[in-house]
């Protein structure tokens, strides 16, 4: 079993102290100066017992993890505002891995599966598969979950991004999700006979937007952690790789969206995509797939070469039929707010 760790550097000035006493203690990081950086909230999650996550993890509990339930809201919740370029265009580039044992073949961009969720045939040891993964947790509800998620390329080479409701319950009465459990396992596949190749790997903190957290906005529906390294002091972006991040692009995007669907007719075990161009809906960024809940917080990812490109939003909102079908996603518009919320966590 492989422990996790986050080393923590802490100025002793008599103006900070942070006690653990086999929890999680809290503390509160500052969001960047801005215009908007009102809008960044942090759950400082100090956690120095990852093996407690490791253990209690099991195969069993991973199997029985439910997805975080989703209701199809309807069309007077939608903004009324049509999501944009909010600010100016950036980018932060992806990396590979330290160590790449293969890449991926470029051609594979070319496989385009439309609005039908189909499973990632492409090697479990390059991204994207390498990159994305199940996260497993224990929400407010004292239930286990599960959602997708992808590692980002940063500074700190430690950042997974995912749904703001994979982090934090969403609006008042709600609260932040045990980040001590907060469990993410990168190139999941339970058709295997080890179902998580790199180990799993725990938060050290939980982040959102507080247009999420204080009152549940879809439009700011993004959550990151924050990963602890290794036992060996290794970086999750430096084992697995990381996909590169955009902000203030064009809503109209084709992209590869990407999730690990666990409500019938899928079961969680494996990686999917869909592939589509994304469109303006009702304010929100939509996309026409299948993938039912569990794929929520999974990436979506602009000028996919086949192994690598840039995130461009997350898997937020389902919606079905009458018949129950799942048709399409909603996405939050990746402009101000996940600029500043990637800045605040990139060198962490």
């Amino acid at each position: 079993m492989r422990i996790f760790s986050k080393t923590i550097l802490l100025a002793l000035s008599g103006a900070l102290s942070i006690s653990v006493v086999g929890a999680p203690a809290f503390a509160g990081v500052d969001a960047p100066d801005g215009p908007a950086a009102a809008d960044l909230t942090t759950h400082g999650a100090v956690n120095t017992r990852a093996d407690l996550a490791a253990a209690y993890w099991t195969p069993e509990r991973m199997a029985a993890a439910i997805p975080v339930p989703a209701t199809e809201l309807p069309a007077a919740d939608h903004p009324t505002e049509v999501a944009g370029p909010q600010g100016e265009q950036g980018r932060a580039e992806p990396a590979v891995p330290i160590s790449a044992t293969s890449i991926q073949d470029a051609a594979l961009a070319g496989v385009d599966t439309g609005s039908v969720a189909t499973r990632w045939r492409g090697s479990k040891f390059s991204a994207p598969a390498s990159t994305s993964g199940r996260v497993f947790f224990v929400a407010d509800d004292g239930l286990n979950y599960t959602c997708s998620a992808s590692t980002v390329n940063s500074g700190g080479k430690d950042v997974v991004f995912t749904a703001g409701h994979c982090v934090h319950g969403g609006g008042a009465g709600r609260s932040w999700f045990d980040a001590s459990t907060w469990t993410f396992a990168p190139s999941y596949n339970a058709k295997k006979k080890n179902p998580t190749p790199y180990g799993l790997w725990t938060a050290w903190q939980l982040w959102s937007l507080s247009g999420w957290t204080d009152s549940g906005d879809r439009t700011h529906d993004i959550g990151a952690a924050v990963m602890q390294t290794d036992g060996w002091g290794t970086h999750i972006v430096d084992a697995v790789g990381g996909q590169g991040i955009e902000w203030n692009w064009p809503l109209e995007q084709y992209i590869y969206q990407f999730g690990y669907p666990a409500r019938a007719p899928f079961n969680g075990k494996t990686l999917q995509y869909c592939s589509n161009w994304t469109y303006n809906d009702g304010g929100h960024e939509g996309i026409d797939c299948n993938m039912t809940e569990g794929a929520s917080g999974g990436p979506w990812l602009d000028d996919f070469d086949g192994t690598f490109g840039w995130l461009d939003s997350v898997n937020s909102w389902v919606f079905w039929d009458s018949a129950g079908t799942r048709y399409k996603w909603n996405g939050p518009y990746f402009g101000e707010g996940a600029r500043l919320l990637y800045e605040a966590v990139a060198n962490l």
